[in-house]
């Protein structure tokens, strides 16, 4: 099992930045041309669970560390690794 999103038809990994930006857009499998689509509640789970973890931790977070900010940081920087390795590529549905 490879870690990170794949295509479903030759394996091939999807690039980081289609995990990240135009999540619902249609796009091309760059080795076997397949239709693919991201959908968007991959992102939209992992993004409200960032959130509620932030806002749950705002406060406790110590202050040598940056207080808020710093958990933000930490958010983002877990974060986006996390949504990069949960990122399930569908097939596209092709109009």
């Amino acid at each position: 099992m490879t870690l990170g999103p794949t295509c479903p038809n030759c394996a091939k990994r999807v690039p980081f930045g289609r995990t990240q930006w135009n999540l619902g857009k249609p796009f091309h499998c760059s080795r076997c041309e397949t239709p693919l689509a991201i959908p968007k509640s991959n992102a939209a789970t992992v993004g409200i669970g960032l959130f509620v973890s932030f806002w749950l931790f705002r406060d406790r977070f110590p202050p040598e560390w940056g207080g808020p900010f710093g958990l933000f940081a930490l958010m983002v920087i877990v974060g986006l690794p996390l949504t990069w390795a949960a990122t399930k590529v569908r097939l596209a549905k092709v109009s």
